[in-house]
């Protein structure tokens, strides 16, 4: 019976102690983690991280899991010792004099707010953190139609169930794709994309995992201010 009972809960710690290691702490962490804003004195504006509310198109964040998009794609920019992402012009915006976006590896609190953070488990397909930063909406939908015309060496699979096939009545449909060659869906016919395809590429366009970090400690332009409501600040 002892030795039952030692099994038991051998067992019941083997389970327990990665549930908290990996799920418990780390959820206390983030729910205590204090938001920081600070001003940039040289362009006038405040900041803050992590930023609160994400911009995300929710309703396409349930098509991009329901199509299991996060399957092949991953959302996550790892740091430069175990990768190159950062290195990668195409993983997000260039930094300009105007907007100095930096390519930056992805932390916690990147997906504060976010019901689920779709971080992805292989990347077949590019990461997509920045996603909205690369193409406008048109190139989003025909790549979703029909991947290869995009790029030919795509193992991306089609999403035409997304889109609707119709009769031209009167003008073309504002959205229809620009399809050409055997994609052409032929005289007085266009293809429209359906709610769930116009959500998934909203969704798309709001991806972009750039959100300023707090300036480093010394940092002479940037000076930390309390958040309205705020009880306690860490100084940047």
């Amino acid at each position: 019976m002892s030795s039952f009972r030692n099994f038991v809960l051998a067992l019941a710690a083997t389970f327990f102690a990665p549930w908290l290691c990996l799920i418990v702490i780390p959820h206390a962490k983030m729910k205590a983690q204090d938001i920081e804003v600070w001003e940039d004195k040289q362009l006038g504006t405040k900041s803050s991280y992590p930023a609160g509310t994400p911009n995300i198109f929710r309703q396409g964040q349930a098509i991009y899991a329901r199509e299991g998009c996060a399957l092949c794609h991953t959302q996550m920019i790892r740091p430069t010792y175990l990768g190159f992402e950062s290195w990668r012009p195409g993983f997000g915006k260039a930094g300009t004099r105007d907007n100095p976006v930096r390519i930056r590896e992805t932390l916690p609190g990147d997906f504060s707010g976010e019901r689920f953070a779709y971080l992805g488990v292989q990347r077949v397909g590019p990461d997509l953190s920045n996603a909205g930063y690369r193409h406008d909406e048109d190139w989003h939908h025909v790549h979703l139609y029909d991947p290869r015309s995009k790029r030919d060496f795509s193992v991306m699979p089609s999403f035409r169930h997304l889109y609707t096939r119709r009769k031209v009545r009167g003008q073309r449909a504002k959205g229809a794709l620009a399809l050409a060659g055997q994609l052409d869906p032929g005289k007085g016919f266009e293809v429209v994309p359906t709610e769930a395809a116009r959500a998934l590429v909203g969704y798309l366009m709001t991806l972009k995992k750039d959100t300023p970090l707090p300036p480093a400690a010394g940092e002479q332009t940037q000076t930390p201010v309390a958040p309205a409501g705020a009880d306690k600040v860490k100084k940047g």
